[in-house]
């Protein structure tokens, strides 16, 4: 896959996660680090309209890393990520190459 299509990936995906923060930033305000929360997948696919249960604590860790997202499984992209870990219905990816560089530049 070219880094062009890579980047337009990761540009998709970092959609998810700013929709994905503001959730976090509410639930932070008005929850408690053991309530699970809706997240929504962070795949690249825009027409993703897939939840993720999670805990603060877990959203916190997808978090950790700039290059790292919150996917159901079966949405990670062999192209342009590497699983991290996995749940039973979600797994955590990290980018690579282009995907993972746009991913930290657009985190900034």
């Amino acid at each position: 896959m070219d880094e062009r299509r890579q980047e337009h990936l990761a540009r998709n995906e970092d959609v998810f996660r700013r929709i994905n923060e503001q959730i976090d930033s509410s639930a932070s305000v008005e929850g408690r680090d053991t309530d699970r929360y809706e997240f929504f997948c962070e795949c690249s696919n825009l027409n993703c309209v897939e939840r993720v249960s999670l805990t603060l604590r877990e959203y916190a860790f997808a978090r950790a890393d700039p290059s790292r997202f919150v996917v159901t499984k079966g949405h990670a992209l062999d192209e342009i990520e590497n699983v991290v870990e996995e749940a039973e219905d979600h797994v955590f990816v990290e980018k690579d190459g282009a995907a993972g560089r746009a991913a930290v530049e657009l985190d900034t």
